[in-house]
């Protein structure tokens, strides 16, 4: 397809073709300060992600030592009781 199938009776100079560019389109500038904005964007949702598994990992690790301990206390009390019933495994 050319360019003249897609005009009509009226003639498009090239002025208006150079406007109609000047408006719309996208200097390299501009594009390089879209994609850093764009990247900067995502690099703070990866970052918040990050943080939020960081948080949950250091929160389940400090449950994991407290059940632990519980387990560990559970264990000598059992223990104890079983030595003054008489209990021995």
């Amino acid at each position: 397809m050319f360019i003249n199938d897609f005009m009509t009776d009226q003639d498009v100079s090239t002025g208006e073709i150079m406007e109609f560019l000047q408006k719309n389109m996208m200097l390299r500038d501009k594009v390089k300060d879209f994609v850093r904005q764009e990247l900067g964007q995502t690099e703070s949702r990866i970052l918040t992600s990050v943080d939020r598994f960081a948080k949950l990992h250091e929160t389940l690790d400090q449950e994991l030592v407290a059940l632990r301990d519980m387990y560990h206390r559970l264990e000598e009390q059992m223990e104890m009781i079983e030595q003054k019933v008489g209990i021995f495994v």
